[in-house]
């Protein structure tokens, strides 16, 4: 089996040393852990598709009870081979040259995977635009009626959507002015740290008339306005214009980087609740994501799968570490990256990766075209 490079200058750093950070109001503390693991490529094939899977068994040193062995590989094995890294690093778990067959046209041999996650979001940036007028703006807040429920949520959202992109990424930034002015005032007042942004959507939802009220005495709000899905009011633009573009968005506006700051202190204020008390930060096992490409490198293709730490900050942080992952040699990317559709791969291993095709070729002869296999 070939060992891919695990040289640390040439890595991609993801958080140097340890760190703590809140994931769903817990502070968890990463640690930077030397892995190392096999990949294993199999094939299985029905009448019409034929998949190959990508499993990871990790070396001793994460093995845990249901962690993935030679024996849970799914299918026909075609080919092995060794990664190492760290896991606050992307590094390669598959580095193969692509079939000799395949040298001539890598874009349509790269394509037609069914098991791949959409496409990063679409980026806008809307914190220049003008504001809407009151009467254009408050009337999609009317539509929730004052209600906070999915059904009502998707109605309003879908009138929204009706509208053209502009006026959508203007109705953003007209809310996120308004919810700087409520983060303002219910501030001044004190409010929990950990309810702000769910209180200033439900504010909103209330309408104008109580927005109105609310900057005029704060006292006015109640904590009967609001549930589990009052902070989605703040974001109803999102969700229009991805019912639009049927594909997802993030709208940068004049609310994003407060947001940033209040989730900042609801972070420290959940690691100082814990210090209080004795509460060390749990260790956290590491979680990635894996990508697929292919790459030009001295003159040959090859495909690579790289292993990215899954805690980021967005997927577009996470695609820029895997190209970065991807490319660390000087090569150049040819095809992809695509991410996969599973779920992470954490301590137990597993499918990191999985490339399904409609076919009925023979199994032998498609492996021979398509299985980038390292040398035995």
């Amino acid at each position: 089996m070939d060992a891919i490079s695990s040289d640390t200058d040439a890595g991609v750093r993801f958080r140097a040393g340890s760190g703590p950070f809140c994931e769903y109001g817990r502070v968890v503390q990463i640690e930077r852990m030397l892995l190392s693991g096999d990949t294993v490529r199999s094939i299985e094939a029905t009448a019409r598709t034929r998949t190959e899977w990508f499993s990871v068994i990790w070396h001793p040193v994460l093995v845990l009870p249901g962690t993935m062995s030679i024996g849970d590989v799914p299918g026909s094995v075609i080919g092995e081979q060794a990664f190492s890294g760290a896991s606050d690093e992307a590094f390669l778990i598959w580095d193969a040259r692509v079939p000799d067959a395949a040298q001539g046209d890598p874009v349509a041999w790269f394509g037609g995977n069914e098991l791949r996650n959409p496409p990063p979001p679409l980026e806008r940036d809307a914190s220049d635009l003008p504001v809407l007028p009151d009467d254009e703006f408050w009337p999609f807040i009317d539509a929730l009626d004052r209600k906070l429920w999915n059904k009502t949520l998707r109605a309003a959202a879908g009138r929204l959507a009706e509208q053209p992109e502009e006026f959508i990424l203007r109705w953003a930034q007209t809310a996120a002015l308004k919810a700087v002015a409520l983060a303002d005032v219910l501030e001044s007042v004190g409010i929990d740290v950990s309810y702000e942004i769910h209180a200033i959507g439900a504010v909103l939802c209330q309408g104008q008339r109580t927005f109105d009220a609310v900057l005029s005495d704060a006292d006015v709000f109640e904590l009967t306005w609001g549930n589990d899905n009052s902070w989605l009011v703040i974001s109803l633009a999102n969700y229009a214009f991805e019912r639009k573009a049927t594909v997802g968005v993030n709208i940068t506006t004049a609310f994003t980087a407060r947001e940033s700051e209040i989730r900042a202190r609801e972070a420290e204020a959940v690691a100082e609740y814990q210090r209080q008390r004795g509460i060390e930060p749990e260790p956290e096992q590491p979680l990635f994501a894996a990508a697929r490409a292919v790459v030009r490198t001295e003159g040959a293709l090859r495909e690579r799968i790289a292993f990215v730490p899954a805690r980021m900050s967005s997927e577009r942080a996470v695609e820029a570490l895997a190209r970065d992952a991807l490319t660390a040699d000087g090569s150049s990317i040819v095809a992809g990256p695509e991410f996969a559709l599973q779920s992470v791969v954490g301590p137990e291993g597993g499918e990191a990766f999985a490339i399904k095709r409609r076919s009925s070729v023979d199994v032998d002869a498609y492996v021979k075209f398509y299985a980038s296999v390292p040398p035995r």
